[in-house]
């Protein structure tokens, strides 16, 4: 699986940081909140399945980018308070430019706030035109996801 990773160090504490990005509603916005190029002009529903903190939350994205549905259902499978957070897809997800993925956020706290690494690790598509699209598009697409997530963040925290 590719991975690509985003570092990033937001100038508040752990705690702060760590509720705010545990909230699939603020570390998901860049997909759902706006339109954007990478989307297409696009933008996902948002679904909470299971609203639970920690280990089982689940979470579905639907809509469509330029008519093509998406449909991803993720869910938890590693959670330490205040610490770090995995999530993967499950199911089939129906995607354009990636298959199946899991997402990670490690915070270090530093001496100014804390420092946030996000990672994804992606499969291509298995169809031959997806496998070309992703190819092209996936490893720009995930560090745009990355640092979008990161970058929004650290200026909701930072500006509070």
């Amino acid at each position: 699986m590719p991975r690509e990773q985003y570092n990033i160090e937001i100038f508040a504490p752990a705690e702060k940081v760590f509720a705010h990005v545990d909230d699939i509603n603020n570390v998901g916005w860049h997909m759902s909140g706006e339109s954007s190029m990478p989307m297409m002009g696009s933008r996902l529903v948002l679904e909470v399945i299971d609203d639970r903190v920690g280990v089982g939350a689940t979470y579905r994205w639907k809509g469509s980018v330029i008519g093509t549905a998406i449909d991803i259902k993720e869910t938890v499978t590693k959670w330490t308070a205040g610490r770090e957070k995995t999530w993967r897809t499950i199911e089939t997800p129906k995607m354009i430019v990636m298959s199946e993925y899991v997402m990670h956020l490690l915070l270090t706290p530093t001496q100014k706030g804390t420092n946030i690494l996000f990672e994804i690790d992606y499969s291509l598509p298995k169809t031959p035109w997806g496998w070309v699209l992703g190819v092209l598009l996936a490893r720009r697409y995930a560090r745009w996801c990355l640092k979008r997530a990161c970058e929004d963040a650290k200026r909701a925290l930072e500006a509070a």
